[in-house]
Order: C-alpha cells, then sequence, then structure tokens
C-alpha cells in the first residue's frame, strides 16, 4: 500500500513543475520562431538598398540623356533642393544595362550596368592649368551638371571640372570650345572696367557697344585684304585705346581683375565623367544615384 500511493504523488509534482515551467518555454520558443530571419535564398532575394540621408534635399534631372549619344554632348543635372549644402564628390551614377536584354546573333544577352564617379572639381580654369581641385559641393539651389564625356579641344585651356564664374562666359565665347548646355555670360560690362574713363571718347564710345564675354579681334584684314593695324573687331582705334581692350577683355585678364569680386562664383557646377562612350540610353532608361556608402540617393527613369 505504502508503494502504491507513493506514485501518485510524484506524478502529482510532475504535473506542477511542468505547469510553472512549461508555458513559459513554450512562449520563449514561439517568440524566437516569430523573429528568426527566413532563409538566407528569400532574404537575399528581397534586399533592399536603405536610401541614403540625403534624398530628400537632392533632385536628378535626366538633361539630354535621352536624345543625343556624343558622351561630349550627353548630360545630366543633379540640384540641391534643400537648405544645407551637400558634398556629392565620390558619388556614384550608374546606368539600367543590366536591366534590358540585347539581342546578339539571335540571342539575348544582359550585360553589367555602366558607372561613373562624381571627381573634384576647381572654382575656375587656371589659364597656365595650374588647377586646384576641391570636393564638389552644393550650396542650396546650385546645380551640377554632369557631362558624360570630356570637352574636345584642350586648347587654348586645359578644362577640367569646374564652376561657373563671372569670367567663364569668355570661354563659351571662344571658337575652340563647344559646352552643352552653353555657359552662362554673365560678364562684367566692358563699359564699367576700372580705368575706362581715361580712355579717348571715341574709344570710350566702342567699348560702351562691346558685348560682355566677348574677346575682341585685333590687327584683322579689311575687305581688300589689307592688314589693318590698331584695328579692333575691323574698327580703327588709337593705340592707347587697342591696349587698354587687350589687356582687360579676355578671359586671363578678367580672372586678372575680378577673381577677388564678392559675386565672382556662380551657382553651376560643370563636371566631366571622361567616359569615351554613351552612357545614357535613349529608351528604358534609369539613372541612378549612389552615395559614397552605396545607399541610393535619387533615381530617373525615361
Amino acid at each position: 500500500m505504502k508503494n502504491d500511493t507513493a506514485i501518485p504523488f510524484f506524478i502529482l509534482i510532475a504535473l506542477i513543475v511542468i505547469a510553472l515551467i512549461g508555458p513559459k518555454n513554450v512562449s520563449k520558443t514561439a517568440v524566437n520562431s516569430s523573429s528568426s530571419p527566413k532563409s538566407a535564398g528569400s532574404s537575399a532575394a528581397n534586399v533592399v538598398m536603405p536610401s541614403s540621408l540625403q534624398a530628400s534635399s537632392i533632385g536628378l534631372s535626366a538633361g539630354n540623356a535621352s536624345y543625343t549619344y556624343q558622351p561630349y554632348d550627353e548630360y545630366i543635372s543633379v540640384y540641391n533642393k534643400g537648405r544645407d549644402p551637400i558634398n556629392i564628390t565620390g558619388w556614384q551614377l550608374k546606368n539600367s544595362k543590366n536591366e534590358r536584354a540585347y539581342d546578339l546573333g539571335g540571342t539575348l544577352q544582359h550585360f553589367p550596368s555602366d558607372s561613373a564617379v562624381i571627381g573634384q572639381a576647381t572654382l575656375f580654369v587656371s589659364p597656365q592649368s595650374f588647377n586646384i581641385l576641391q570636393d564638389v559641393v552644393l550650396k542650396s539651389g546650385e546645380t551640377a551638371i554632369i557631362t558624360t564625356g570630356q570637352v574636345g579641344s584642350q586648347l587654348p585651356y586645359k578644362i577640367v571640372s569646374f564652376k561657373e564664374n563671372t569670367c567663364s562666359g569668355y570661354l563659351e565665347d571662344l571658337l575652340e570650345y563647344k559646352f552643352t548646355p552653353p555657359l552662362t555670360r554673365n560678364c562684367p560690362r566692358p563699359a564699367n572696367e576700372p580705368g575706362i574713363t581715361s580712355l579717348d571718347t571715341e574709344c570710350r564710345k566702342f567699348i560702351e557697344k562691346m558685348a560682355s564675354c566677348h574677346t575682341p579681334k585685333f590687327d584683322t584684314r579689311d575687305r581688300d585684304g589689307e592688314i589693318c593695324y590698331n584695328c579692333v573687331d575691323n574698327k580703327p582705334l588709337s593705340g592707347s585705346c587697342v591696349t587698354f581692350i587687350k589687356n582687360h577683355f579676355n578671359y586671363n585678364s578678367c580672372l586678372a581683375y575680378h577673381l577677388g569680386d564678392a559675386n565672382f562664383s556662380g551657382h553651376t557646377w560643370r563636371v566631366f565623367l571622361g567616359q569615351s562612350w554613351e552612357m545614357w540610353a535613349q529608351k528604358y532608361e534609369t539613372i541612378k544615384l549612389f552615395d559614397k556608402l552605396g545607399r541610393l540617393v535619387s533615381e530617373r527613369s525615361y
């Protein structure tokens, strides 16, 4: 009888322990099960690159990418629509070539995306090619026009990525260069140049009619082919007038006299990626911009 009554007692103790401990273990197991990640294959298939912290402040324009193919003409634009300056140096641009199929000999092929990194730029193109590069920092309201290729001619000045300024319109005026879109012509008015009041009347009248950002031609030929000495754009002028114009109205002179002006720098950067091929397709393209950490900043499809 003693052994028979002892067995139910131990069973009762075991049931009490299970009642007290079991639910906790069951609950803990359920929590762990619900919070554990899915299989590696399922997780990898749904990876989404996080957005950059600057995503809400940066805008992206397709420029002329959908209707041109020459790398020296093709461009897009990145602009700062926020309040704080944003450094875009080291950011990466990528096309969607990998998402398009190409028919090669009756077989559809896919290729990796093309990418390019935004490099540094100078505040002005140095006439002596001593360009001091710095990070491209977009202040509020500023734009970076990003050209796929490079300016074809590197003479008379070596063109690197730069910020438009009060003198860069002289570069636009030179026949050796072709910028797309054209550089802003915002040069100082010739009539406002210091020293003009000391010139003769005929000289002053000529300068007052000169266009801004224009580099005059000297000693040109007349209709009969004769050289017109002391002439500026075929206009005979005094020797002192010709000397003054030569020393004041060209890119080098503009920098010498206006580099220190408070409003010297403009609001547009010109960035050249230096690629030798078209980067943006004419159709079914997605332009993607990533920050230094590889996070998506903005994208534009067309």
